[in-house]
Order: C-alpha cells, then structure tokens, then sequence
C-alpha cells in the first residue's frame, strides 16, 4: 500500500481480531467432545476449491493454508490460519461448492469436526458460535470485496444480459471479476485463448478454463456449484415459497424449532426488500441496512438452523389434491412436503410506454442497488413511483447521478411516503419532483439516451437526456403458480384467516395466516391485506410457524410413512 492510499474502513480484512479470532484455551477444550484430533503433515489437504460438505477444522498445532489458484490458475495464498484459529466461511452452512483450498502450511495439529458435528457444536456453546458466525460472514464479505474465489464474467459493457448475470452472482454472496472487452486487454487475451466469439458474450469462466455462455440464471447457479440436487423421496416438514423477509422469517423459526425446512427462491434471498438501497425504519438499525445486508444475514441464519436453501429454483405448480403436497418446479423437479408457506411476494409492474421493455436490465431497472448506481455516473436519471422505494431510490440514486427527475401521478407524497424520506427529497438540490406528471416517451439507439415526461393536467412535455429509469409503482402478486389451488381476493392476493372464512378439509377456522387449503399459508406481501412493512411481514413469517407445527399434528400424528 503507498503512503497516500488510505486503508477502506469497510474491508473485513483490517479486522483481524473478529475474521481471524483466535478461540481461548478454555474454549478450545469445550469444542473437542465434538470432533477428533488429528495429526497431519505439511502439504496434506483439507479440502480443495469445488468441494462439497467440507469439514471444519480448528488448528491446535501447526497452521493451516488458504490459497485460491492451482489448475490453470497461479497459486495465490489468503491467510494461514494459526494455532487456535479456524477455518471456514458461510459455505459451511450448505452444500455448495466452496471457493478456496486448504492445507496444512507445516506438520501440525487440528480439531477436525465434521458438517452434523459442526452443526451440534454451534448449537450447544452459543459464545463459541457468535464469534465463528461473525468470522464467517466477514471472510465472505473479504472474498467478495476482494473478487478471492471469484469467476471471471466477461462481456459487453452495458449489455443487459452481462448486469444480469452479475446481480444474480452478487446478491447470491458469489465473488465476481467483471470484464469488458473494450476496456480491459486481460479479458482479450482470455478470449482469444478460449477462442471466444462475440455472439457467445456474456461467458462466466471457473476454474481450469471451463465457461459458460450465455446462461440462465438455472445454468449458472450450475455452473457456479450453488443450485442444489432434489431427492424426490424426501419430505418437507415445511417448505418456504420465497426468500424475502416473510419467507426467511419462516424459515429460520421453522428450522430454529427443529422442522426440515425448505425455502424456495427464483432469483436471491431478499424480495424486493433485497435490492432496497437503506431500510431505515427497521427496528433494531438505527442507522439503516441496506435490503441486500439483511437478507444476507436471515439467510445465513435460517442455514445455520438447519435449513435448505434452493436458488434459483422458482414453483411452477402446487398441487393440493393430495398430502403431502407437491410443488412442482420451473426446472423439471417436484418437492413433496406436509406444509407450505407462500411467501411468493409481488413482481414488479411495468409502463405502457413505447419502446420501454428494450431497454429493460440495461437503462430500465426495478431496483436501485449498487450495481445499478455505478451506471448512474455523471448522468441524469428518472425515478417513477410514489412510494417509499422510489424515496429510498431517488435518496442513494442522487448521490451516484448528476441529477434524480422524480416522476409522480399524485399531487404529492405525503400520503403515501414516510415523512423522513419526504423531508430528505425536498431537502435535496440534486433531486427535482414532479407531481401529476406521468413517463410519456424515451428514445435511444443501443442505448438510452432521452425521455420525455407530460403533465397529466396542462399536457405540457419536458424533454430531457436521461441514462436510466428506475420504474417503482407497486407490484401484482405472484399468485399463478397456484393453480387455483387457494382463495384470492378481487387483486389476485391470498385470502388467509378470518378473509378466508373456510379452511377446507377441516373441521375448524383457518389459523391467522392459514388459507382455505389446510396447512397452506401465506405471509408478507403476497397475503390480502398484508401491510406491506418489512417488520410486519418478519413478524408473519415467524408467528406462523406455531400453527405449522398445529397442522403436522393434526394430519400426521402418529402416521410413520407421512
């Protein structure tokens, strides 16, 4: 580092007390009753790059090598885990492929626990837990900040497909090396060692040189070692129909109390909450989480309890005619379970405007995270919607852009946006609203290059050169997958409790949160009359959980094969 070049605060890698503690001795005898002692040799390996279900190991003597590389790639060491330090990331918690190598730096020493091992020690000493929890999602958060581990996606720079590809990597805690082949002479000469055509861009390259072109999301979470293998014998105690923070919520008490939980996600954990740029009115975060940070952390809570999480595999079919239930999948697959939650949440709504859905993914967004804010630089841009996503947009979008238009079809926003994010708006030289006004035309060649906006009442238009619109006007309910199975209300939303007025096949009321199909629930924004908060849709998620463990008992109480 040159003495100018001043240390990023945010890099988990200057902490090196919580991502490489060390456990004291007293701890240390608490976690053997665990695991076994094993003496291994300089060079032996603890696990390699691709591995699944890898074990955890705790050096007692010697030390223990991080390094990514080998293959095709030079060897480059992270970090030689010491005497009482440990090993291991987030990805002990589930079956992915993991990133990095191990082995023994000299002859040594260490506590080798295995996964189900592992599992029972974080749960029986909750203070040696903490301090592991806290490393491991701080060394994910190194590796990412660091593109350690990282696939290398190279592409067109712009390209919606290429954005694409890099949302889904990073909001599912994958390290990315991006490159453009106008800019970067590296991504050349990769390309012209894998004979890479322009009609194949995007690729994502691993290890060894092997690529993928083009993919969806399904393909890549294959190819990336993410997407996990359904048994089609096996049985849900409970299985989570999407990752925001109703579902999460579900899931980490569903597996908190001893359930074998499932949660299905189609894109990444979060909802619509996950690409919120600051949730600032979320008990307990005084300061504000970004949508991405919280999912992240339910996420890795919900894993360390037990359950599984399935990206992106989205449902395509519930079929409720018989028990256990049958969800089947947009892949091929099917998943048998007593209960399931709904937690399928709404999709973005979009504009009957001209030429818009051309540029969607590249100049047209329904989130504002950081990727879509570094494209925002020394631009103007438009955030459309009333509500508090497009304020918490329009609020972190201005400091990225050169100027935020605000589009909205009301005369103000006091009705319908939370007053700190009303009085920030006004506030702010770099953000200009325009009430009953309404996105009337854009244009553009490859890219976006100008809209037009109409004064609902005078039909007065401004013309203006904008880069990107983040279109926020509310959502629809995912509801299609289904199948008729369950009772909507007039706006496709699910009826539950005392709105469902039936429960059918029973001999009761449905529960708060059941709907009219015994063991069906629903939570969050996809339920009728939700309040559409992240805090109440967590507190769905886990008061539900009760009546899950109601329902099991009633249906299957006693029944072995069920």
């Amino acid at each position: 580092m040159s003495e100018t070049q001043i240390p990023d605060p945010t890099d988990p890698y200057l902490r090196t007390d919580q991502t490489f503690p060390k456990l004291t001795d007293a701890q240390i005898d608490r976690m053997k009753p665990f695991g076994r002692v094993e003496a291994l040799p300089k060079g032996a390996s603890t696990f390699e790059h691709g591995d699944r279900r890898v074990d955890f190991f705790l050096v007692l003597k010697g030390g223990v090598e991080i390094y990514e590389g080998a293959g095709d790639r030079p060897e480059h060491s992270l970090v030689v885990h010491g005497p009482s330090q440990f090993t291991g990331e987030v990805d002990l918690f589930n079956d992915r492929k993991i990133l990095v190598s191990g082995r023994m730096s000299e002859d040594g020493e260490v506590l080798r626990l295995d996964r189900a091992s592992f599992q029972r020690m974080m749960t029986s000493l909750p203070d040696v837990a903490e301090i592991i929890m806290r490393a491991f999602i701080l060394r994910r958060v190194g590796l990412m900040k660091h593109e350690q581990g990282a696939a290398v996606l190279i592409g067109r720079r712009g390209s919606s497909e290429m954005l694409e590809a890099e949302r889904f990597m990073r909001r599912n805690g994958y390290p990315v090396r991006m490159m453009t082949l106008c800019d970067d002479a590296e991504a050349r000469e990769i390309a012209a060692r894998l004979d890479l055509q322009e009609e194949q861009l995007p690729v994502v390259i691993g290890r060894n040189d092997e690529f993928v072109s083009r993919p969806d999301r399904l393909s890549l979470a294959r190819f990336l070692g993410i997407a996990v293998e359904f048994d089609e014998d096996e049985i849900y105690d409970t299985v989570v129909v999407g990752a925001g923070p109703a579902g999460l919520a579900a899931a980490v008490y569903a597996a908190s109390e001893g359930l074998k939980t499932l949660v299905l996600e189609g894109l990444a954990p979060g909802g619509q909450a996950g690409t919120s740029s600051k949730i600032e009115n979320y008990l307990g975060f005084p300061t504000g989480v970004s949508g991405q940070a919280l999912a992240g952390r339910a996420q890795i809570q919900a894993q360390k309890f037990g359950a599984t999480l399935a990206v992106p595999f989205a449902a395509k079919r519930l079929c409720c005619q018989q028990r256990p239930y049958r969800i089947f999948l947009e892949s091929g697959d099917y998943i048998s379970t007593r209960t399931v939650v709904v937690a399928s949440g709404a999709r973005y709504r979009g504009l009957d405007v001209d030429s818009l859905e051309k540029y969607e993914g590249q100049n047209v967004h329904y989130a504002a995270t950081a990727i879509e804010a570094r494209l925002c630089e020394k631009q103007n841009v438009i955030v459309i919607g009333g509500g508090n996503s497009a304020g918490q947009a329009a609020v972190f979008l201005s400091q990225h852009a050169e100027h935020v238009h605000m589009l909205v079809r009301s005369d103000g926003l006091a009705a319908s946006m939370s007053d700190y994010l009303v009085g920030r708006i006004d506030a702010s030289p770099k953000i200009t609203l325009h009430t009953e006004t309404e996105l009337c035309e854009i244009e553009g060649d490859m890219i976006l290059r100008r809209a037009g906006w109409r004064h609902r009442k005078t039909g007065d238009v401004i013309r203006e050169d904008i880069g990107n619109i983040f279109v926020m006007i509310g959502a629809a309910p995912n509801t299609d997958w289904l199948d008729g199975c369950l009772a909507l209300d007039e706006k496709g939303f699910v009826r539950t409790g005392t709105d469902a007025e039936v429960c059918s096949d029973c001999d009761r009321a449905p529960y708060a949160y059941e709907s009219t199909q015994r063991g069906v629930f629903a939570v969050g924004d996809v339920r009728s009359r939700s309040v559409k908060r992240v805090a109440s849709a967590v507190g769905e998620g886990s008061v539900t959980v009760a009546d899950i463990h109601r329902v099991i008992d009633e249906l299957y109480s006693g029944d072995g094969n069920a």
